[in-house]
């Protein structure tokens, strides 16, 4: 477990009973990457703490393919573990974590993070940029989150072209959220590249928070549905959107990352093995 201090919010603070000073920011490793031992409503009392501290924050969202890329991609794996905030959207995270006997308290998914920032958004007044997805799909996305969010203000949405940004189009599309001026930024380009983004432009971007969303906008631009709940609670949300996806979504689930999660199930059942086999030193001898 990685302990480091952090500045919370009062109400978490208080609920914990410390002071901002004292507080602690709990991580566990998983795979050599960072994640915070959070549930839900302390993740957005985080972020709340984000808004009111005016300084940039990234967010990530972190999956099993998220451990996967981030144990190829040193840099990747640099951005999760600098980010203010590494929740552990999927719950094979949560299984390796109790494996390990450092249980997350949750599986954090990016859905509903973005939606409870969004209910955030609108309590405070604080505006949201919506940045990637298919052609049109951040507009339809923008939409929908200000429909179902009453006083929801979507200040800004941009669909890119597909391919890398040329430095050109980079410069223009920080001038553009510069220019709309949210607090919320939203970025749907796919891992690892939302977040190598995010972090390369965070301190231009004059935004409070940045989170790569992944496939966010898709679905509330009803593009693609979300898995029932019951696949969800049980970790079988990747088959649902597989067989909404094939094409694209094979190779990773079934090629890549199913090898990974065994291969992290065993090393985490070693470790915990490892530590239940040290000698307890007696009391007093």
């Amino acid at each position: 477990m990685v302990v480091e201090a952090v500045h919370l919010t009062s109400a978490e603070t208080l609920a914990q009973g410390v002071t901002p000073r004292t507080a602690r920011r709990s991580r566990i490793e998983i795979g050599k990457v960072q994640v915070d031992r959070v549930d839900l409503a302390t993740a957005v009392d985080r972020i709340r703490g984000f808004l009111a501290d005016g300084r940039a924050h990234q967010v990530t969202t972190v999956n099993l393919d998220f451990l996967r890329l981030a144990e190829r991609d040193p840099l990747f794996m640099e951005t999760i573990n600098h980010a203010a905030l590494a929740v552990a959207d999927g719950m094979p995270l949560v299984w390796l974590s109790r494996l390990k006997g450092e249980p997350l308290a949750e599986r954090v998914a990016g859905v509903e993070l973005v939606e409870a920032c969004c209910e955030l958004a609108a309590e405070t007044g604080a505006g949201v940029f919506l940045l990637g997805g298919g052609d049109g799909i951040a507009d339809a996305a923008g939409c929908a989150i200000e429909r179902r969010f009453p006083g929801l203000r979507v200040v800004g949405s941009y669909s890119p072209p597909i391919g890398d940004f040329s430095p050109e189009q980079d410069r223009a599309i920080v001038q553009l959220i510069r220019d709309a001026a949210p607090r919320f930024l939203f970025v749907a380009l796919g891992a690892p590249r939302q977040d190598l983004w995010i972090r390369q432009h965070l301190h231009e971007l004059n935004v409070s928070v940045a989170m790569g969303v992944g496939c966010v906008l898709d679905l509330h631009a009803g593009v693609v549905n979300r898995a029932p709940g019951w696949m969800r609670a049980t970790g079988f949300e990747w088959a649902f959107r597989l067989v909404q996806e094939p094409r694209r979504l094979w190779r990773r689930y079934v090629l890549n990352d199913m090898p990974m999660l065994a291969r992290l199930l065993v090393s985490a059942a070693g470790e915990r093995r490892a530590g239940a086999a040290v000698p307890q030193t007696a009391g007093g001898i």
